[in-house]
């Protein structure tokens, strides 16, 4: 009768042992539909979209709204353009609805010449904010050491600002406070 004990105890004890050990998670052998699944606003939705057009990162200067000096935006286009600035100027306010770009010439010496259709002319300081702005937008983008505008093939000159031909801008490091 001890023999019979002892080997039920046994029994009994391999059984719970069995019953505690940790088992192996089963693996899902099919990938779940991406389109089906909802979104948790978890971790996994941050993943990219495949089909996504591939987006260049771009710094847009606009004026502050004590227009004293730039506020600087990240933003992105599908392609790093002469157009592609001037559209996101527009859309930030600094240049003109209408805006067009008639020429951009980058040359391999760090300058290019952008020649727009219009730049807005309020007669105030506000002209000066403009400029820097759109000189500050194209140098850092294009990564220009200067940077020549003209309207309409002409040099940029206004009441207060009055440019010649040997003049070129250069980035403002000192663009949130102007004036």
């Amino acid at each position: 009768m001890k023999k019979f004990i002892v080997f039920l105890m046994s029994a009994m004890m391999m059984m719970s042992l069995v019953a505690c050990a940790p088992t192996q998670p089963k693996v899902e052998t099919t990938a779940p539909d991406p389109q089906v699944m909802a979104s948790t606003g978890g971790a996994s939705d941050k993943v990219p979209d495949p089909n996504a057009e591939p987006m260049e990162i771009i710094s847009v200067y606009s004026k502050n709204d004590d227009s004293t000096g730039l506020n600087q935006a990240m933003d992105a286009v599908s392609e790093l353009t002469a157009d592609a600035m001037v559209d996101k100027l527009i859309e930030y306010s600094v240049l003109e609805d209408g805006t067009k770009v008639l020429q951009f010439d980058k040359k391999d010496d760090g300058t290019a010449t952008l020649d727009l259709s219009q730049m807005p002319e309020k007669g105030t300081t506000e002209d000066l904010l403009t400029l820097t702005a759109v000189g500050n937008t194209f140098i850092e983008n294009f990564e220009l050491d200067k940077l020549k505008i003209l309207v309409n093939g002409k040099n940029y000159s206004n009441d207060q600002i009055k440019q010649g031909d040997s003049d070129y801008l250069e980035y403002v490091k000192n663009y949130k406070k102007i004036k």
